[in-house]
């Protein structure tokens, strides 16, 4: 998780443990895109790898977007998902983050137990594919969204 606010961190991690992806998944943070690019080099370097990446993209140092050029531009990390989680809803910041390969773009949920879905269905993809399924993870969190 690649995320400058302190509050929204917190969140993240108190939802991830409500959804109990915390038994399946170890989780990483980094406050700044320099941050970020150090954990994925020094991980690379140990053989460690994730299963994915949340980006904000409004951060620090190196934004969102370069990050993300970055991410996607180094064939060491090309293959890990990238979920941009932002409080955009900037069309262009979308288009650009899909011409930047982001895997999906999804705004940060205003409600606590919207954000627990989505680490729910991350933690499905996970149990039923041993992987992440972008598009189980879309379609999981949507179905949950409808089911309310």
């Amino acid at each position: 998780m690649i995320e400058d606010n302190p509050a929204d961190v917190r969140l993240m991690i108190e939802a991830i443990r409500e959804a109990e992806l915390d038994q399946l998944a170890t989780s990483r943070y980094a406050y700044d895109g320099d941050e970020a690019l150090a954990i994925l080099d020094s991980a690379y370097n140990v053989g460690e790898s994730f299963h994915m990446i949340l980006l904000d993209l409004n951060m620090p140092k190196i934004n969102g977007k370069e990050l993300l050029g970055r991410i996607k531009g180094d064939a060491r990390f090309a293959d890990i998902p990238v979920f941009i989680m932002t409080n955009s809803d900037y069309k262009h910041d979308m288009i650009d983050c899909y011409k930047l390969q982001a895997n999906a773009y999804i705004q940060k949920p205003t409600d606590f137990k919207r954000l627990i879905d989505f680490f729910i269905a991350v933690k499905k993809s996970l149990e039923l594919n041993h992987r992440l399924s972008v598009f189980q993870i879309e379609m999981s969190y949507e179905e949950m969204k409808v089911a309310v």
